[in-house]
């Protein structure tokens, strides 16, 4: 059976004082002893008892007293850094376990908050919301927003570069059309081209030696149309 954890507190029972102080020292002391063996490090330990006239020590007051030397040659500002006691840890535990409440404070408000959100989502008109949540559940929705239109320029950032780059084409408003390149691969394209549209130049054929007949047909059948009409 496990054995009941006991509050930390003065013990007023003079017997059950003096058991657990007794107990307790020899389990600090075989702690400080188990220290110094398993990591090869200097330690000691010095319990005095109300009840006694010699402090429990370990180890010998010899090796002890030479402990004790070289740490008070140290620097004060060493001798101190990790220095602690019972105010000093109590403090060190109240901090810590304050900023444990106030993580689970914002963890719950925002919890409840998502929870206002569906309900709007829903048709909700937020009538049994009190001043302090709506202003909660605006404070989300402007945030919610702010990352909507930050996702939409960096999107819009990227669309661009990869139009300008010719990665991709471009969409949405303002974007530049998509110019096909024009280069050696690409003349019978360019010369089947016609343009439509308002103020568009005509589509003039190019006239070289390959042309000749069409031309000769051309007067030919001027002349032709001619001598009919002379007859």
């Amino acid at each position: 059976m496990a054995r009941s954890k006991m509050k930390l507190e003065y013990i007023r029972n003079n017997a059950s004082r003096r058991s657990t102080l007794r107990k307790r020292s020899r389990g600090i002391l075989k702690k400080v002893e188990e220290i110094s063996v398993l990591c090869g490090t200097d330690a000691c330990g010095i319990i005095y008892s109300p009840d006694e006239d010699a402090p429990q020590v370990w180890p010998q007051p010899l090796d002890t007293r030479r402990i004790l030397t070289e740490f008070n040659n140290l620097p004060e500002l060493e001798r101190t850094r990790k220095m602690t006691n019972h105010l000093a840890y109590m403090q060190e535990r109240l901090n810590n376990l304050t900023e444990k409440v106030v993580k689970s404070e914002n963890a719950n408000n925002q919890v409840e908050v998502r929870a206002m959100l569906y309900e709007g989502y829903s048709g909700s008109d937020f009538a049994e919301l009190s001043a302090h949540e709506v202003w909660a559940v605006g404070n989300a929705l402007d945030e919610l927003m702010s990352k909507v239109f930050e996702k939409m320029r960096v999107m819009s950032m990227n669309l661009s570069a990869q139009a300008q780059t010719g990665g991709g084409v471009a969409v949405g408003p303002g974007a530049a059309p998509a110019i096909p390149e024009v280069g050696p691969s690409t003349p019978a394209v360019m010369g089947d081209f016609v343009a439509v549209g308002p103020g568009a130049a005509p589509a003039i054929p190019e006239v070289g030696p390959s042309t000749p007949a069409m031309m000769s047909d051309l007067g030919s059948s001027s002349d032709g149309g001619d001598s009919d009409e002379d007859d």
